[in-house]
């Protein structure tokens, strides 16, 4: 290299360098690396993203989540409810042991049939939004039980045909809710379907000698319907079949007697309504 080419080439090196120092300072001064300004240009489209997983949420709520809330505060409020009215039988029965004073006895009924009813009313509000997983039929049999007590038959059918419908149920259930729908349809007037139920409630229990006392049972109840509603003749032959029933094996002597002597009670309260009292009321 010549003397004559040193001087072109060093103005060369300082051009590249001051060159190279003007792009780093322009690319750091450039408008568009600003993290502000990212954000502002991208606002919208950060606020319709927001927008979206709010909405999201929102719909999950109300699909998903409040439903849900609402189930478990529906099912908490009728399992009240039917707490409740058992608790006010429980107390009038207490009541009622302890005195033998009939007004008195009138007094306790007639206060606590105010309270029944409104329990009977708030579960059967609540039982269109309930599925059949969430209730049971004891606890349909308490509300049941209490619309018959009260002359409350419109929820007593609507209670009914709730649990005569859960089939997944026990034998012993399914039994218990075919005789309450056995009785309700002898109080709508319709006898000849109520000896089938009653028969259908009887067969759900099967022949074994460990349900001989349920089917007497039922079978005894059958007869105190019949014995007021029903047809008089039958009522001697159903007797005649309950004794039998009541000798079979499986039934304890207890059993025996607690039922004969309540059916037997129960006849001579209400013989010369429709029937006389029955010959063979004599075996129990």
């Amino acid at each position: 290299m010549t003397t004559n080419e040193q001087p072109a080439t060093q103005p060369d090196l300082v051009s590249l360098m001051l060159e190279s120092l003007h792009k780093r300072v322009a690319h750091l001064e450039r408008p568009d690396t600003s993290f502000m300004k990212r954000l502002t240009e991208n606002a919208g489209a950060i606020a319709l993203f927001l927008g979206l997983v709010l909405t999201l949420a929102s719909l999950y709520d109300i699909v998903f989540a409040k439903p849900a809330a609402d189930r478990v505060e529906a099912i908490g409020k009728f399992n009240q409810a039917v707490n409740s009215a058992a608790q006010v039988r429980q107390e009038m029965l207490e009541m009622q042991l302890q005195t033998r004073d009939p007004v008195l006895q009138m007094t306790v009924a007639a206060m606590a049939t105010p309270r029944a009813l409104n329990n009977i009313s708030t579960a059967r509000s609540l039982l269109p939004d309930l599925d059949d997983s969430d209730i049971g039929i004891p606890q349909l049999i308490v509300l049941i039980s209490e619309s018959f007590t009260t002359g409350d038959l419109v929820s007593a059918g609507e209670f009914i045909d709730r649990a005569v419908k859960q089939t997944d149920a026990t034998p012993y259930l399914r039994s218990e809710a075919l005789r309450y729908q056995g009785r309700f349809l002898f109080l709508k007037g319709e006898a000849a379907q109520g000896r089938i139920t009653f028969a259908d409630a009887i067969a759900q229990l099967g022949e074994s000698p460990g349900s001989a006392a349920q089917r007497a049972y039922i079978l005894a109840d059958f007869i105190s319907v019949e014995f007021v509603f029903g047809d008089c003749n039958s009522v001697e032959q159903s007797i005649e079949r309950l004794v039998t029933l009541l000798n079979a094996p499986g039934v304890t002597s207890d059993a025996r007697r607690q039922i004969g002597t309540t059916l037997h009670g129960q006849l001579q309260q209400t013989q010369g309504q429709r029937c006389a009292m029955p010959n063979a009321a004599a075996k129990l």
